[in-house]
């Protein structure tokens, strides 16, 4: 089969862990059997290419310094850390709609896929369908709370193209009860399945890690409100026996979240995105995986893959009640409690729980 798939958020370099999930889900098609082509958008961050057996096909919207939309943080947090990019959805908008139809017609796919519902899903359901061929779509988060949180007509007209797929993929049942809520259903259309996806995280074991005495709590990613990072840093501060912070990821937050531990007078580390070996160490001398996300406005958890990466090493984790996260935590972390969110005390109480017991003898 040959697939043609869309994502605004794809990797821009070699070790770019941003959209690698989306990569890594094809390249196991690729290894069945199909023929995957990625239809992406060019961005400023762009640099060498993808040792892949997919092919990556990147558009234009904008000249390459300027294209600053997609890539880096996403297109949201793009435009919150520089309103002046919302300028360029229309030419994003423009320029994926004619470079989709030139690929329906030069690689002639026997099916699309788009990740995340808004913006390439909902271009790529009513296209696909008008050249007679099958969709998939698949959500992942903000992007379908984003497509709900649209004013009630445009909502409507936008959950029609949506629906013009054949599949929809949704991250947890979480977001596929909202989906179901706004159509106005009882139940769901049974072409919405959920797939967290999980099936990305390298199932391979890592290296043995030998006990230490570290208190480390690892937070890892993207620096935005819903991430609930502020909340994780004033937790610290009110345990007794403040653990060092290690924070991989990176984000428009990241300015005002390193000036708040510094005034908590924390040990906060902030690593930026990390990959590869890097990340694997991260992960390899913490304590704890902690994963204290909120909804806000609207925004919250699809299925963060970060808790099946914590538990690949063997990591508890300490994660609130928002989105998707019950449902992962069920699957992977059966009985483990989850935190209230946006409540540092609560949050404070767990960690230091999980700590303690982390480092009683035997454990």
């Amino acid at each position: 089969m040959r697939v043609l798939v869309l994502s605004s958020t794809f990797p821009q370099y070699p070790d770019d862990p941003r959209g690698r999930f989306i990569l890594r889900h094809w390249e196991a098609r690729a290894a069945a059997g199909d023929t995957v082509r990625f239809l992406v958008p060019d961005t400023a961050w762009v640099a060498g290419a993808l040792a892949s057996p997919c092919e990556v096909v990147r558009f234009r919207y904008a000249p390459h310094g300027l294209s600053s939309l997609t890539g880096h943080f996403g297109i949201l947090e793009n435009i919150r850390d520089r309103p002046w990019r919302a300028l360029l959805v229309p030419p994003f908008l423009t320029a994926l709609r004619g470079a989709l139809d030139g690929e329906l017609h030069r690689y002639k796919p026997d099916l699309v896929a788009a990740h995340m519902f808004a913006p390439c899903g909902l271009l790529a359901a009513p296209q696909a369908r008008a050249a007679g061929l099958p969709c998939e779509l698949h959500g992942h988060g903000t992007d379908i709370d984003l497509v709900l949180a649209l004013p009630g007509p445009l909502r409507q007209r936008a959950l029609r193209s949506l629906l013009a797929a054949d599949r929809l993929h949704f991250p947890s049942r979480d977001k596929l009860a909202r989906f179901t809520a706004a159509l106005g259903l009882a139940t769901p259309p049974s072409h919405c399945h959920v797939d967290t996806m999980v099936a990305t995280v390298p199932d391979d074991a890592p290296p043995a890690t030998a006990p230490n005495d570290h208190r480390e709590v690892l937070f890892v990613g993207r620096l935005i409100k819903q991430k609930g990072v502020a909340d994780l840093i004033e937790a610290a501060a009110l345990m007794p026996h403040p653990p060092r912070l290690d924070i991989a990821g990176d984000g428009p937050e990241r300015p005002r979240l390193q000036a708040l531990a510094a005034a908590r007078k924390l040990d906060a580390r902030f690593h930026g995105f990390v990959a590869g070996r890097e990340r694997d160490a991260l992960y390899r001398r913490a304590a704890l995986l902690c994963v204290p996300s909120r909804e806000v406005g609207g925004l919250s958890e699809g299925a963060p893959l970060v808790i099946a990466e914590a538990h690949r090493f063997g990591l508890p984790v300490v994660a609130t009640a928002v989105g998707g996260i019950p449902e992962l935590m069920h699957d992977l972390y059966p009985g483990a409690p989850l935190v209230r969110p946006g409540a540092p005390e609560a949050l404070a109480r767990a960690l230091t729980q999980v700590l303690t017991t982390a480092a009683a003898p035997g454990a």
